[in-house]
């Protein structure tokens, strides 16, 4: 298992990491908790395609992840839980990961991002209530930070496109994190 060298960052840090600090909607106020998973192998991370008969965000390209529930232990139980939910992956408890800050959706998440660095991806299978289907990006388009592009700087909207995909909003500013994250290391 790949462990990270580097503590942390904290939202001072990353806000220096972006060339324009707007284009990410740190999480404030009052809003629903919610925790996804980036995990990340040498060859590629899984990203979901959501259920065009999903009640929230159908159709769209995300991260393994959902709502915090009262029986959650903390947000990484959350992202864990939602992530054997959705795409058959067992994450332990004990699992290495980095946090990374909370960012705001338009719908009122506050979304806590884990990245979650791996030799190889485990065996996977999309929730056919959930999941359309998993997408298997290649990490080194995760890493190439030229690929990501700002496209509004009031709603904080951060795209980049993959082939007939369209990543943005939320996935896409989790994305662009952990490439400035990965490059560092």
């Amino acid at each position: 298992m790949v462990m990270f060298g580097a503590a942390a960052l904290l939202m001072d840090d990353y806000l220096q990491l972006l060339e324009d600090p707007s284009c990410y909607r740190p999480a404030s106020g009052d809003g629903r908790l919610a925790a996804v998973t980036l995990m990340v192998a040498p060859d590629y991370c899984i990203l979901i395609e959501r259920s065009p008969n999903a009640p929230k965000h159908a159709g769209q390209v995300a991260l393994p992840g959902g709502r915090a529930e009262d029986s959650d232990l903390d947000l990484w139980d959350t992202a864990r839980r939602e992530t054997a939910e959705e795409v058959h992956v067992s994450l332990g408890r004990h699992q290495p990961y980095q946090q990374m800050p909370a960012t705001m959706t338009g719908t009122g998440y506050h979304v806590h991002p884990f990245l979650v660095l791996m030799d190889k991806l485990p065996p996977h299978r999309p929730d056919n209530h959930e999941v359309e289907n998993i997408l298997l990006f290649p990490t080194p388009d995760l890493l190439d930070l030229t690929r990501y592009r700002l496209v509004s700087r009031e709603q904080g909207l951060v795209e980049t496109p993959w082939g007939p995909y369209h990543i943005w909003g939320a996935t896409a500013r989790i994305m662009y994190l952990a490439a400035h994250i990965l490059n560092q290391n």
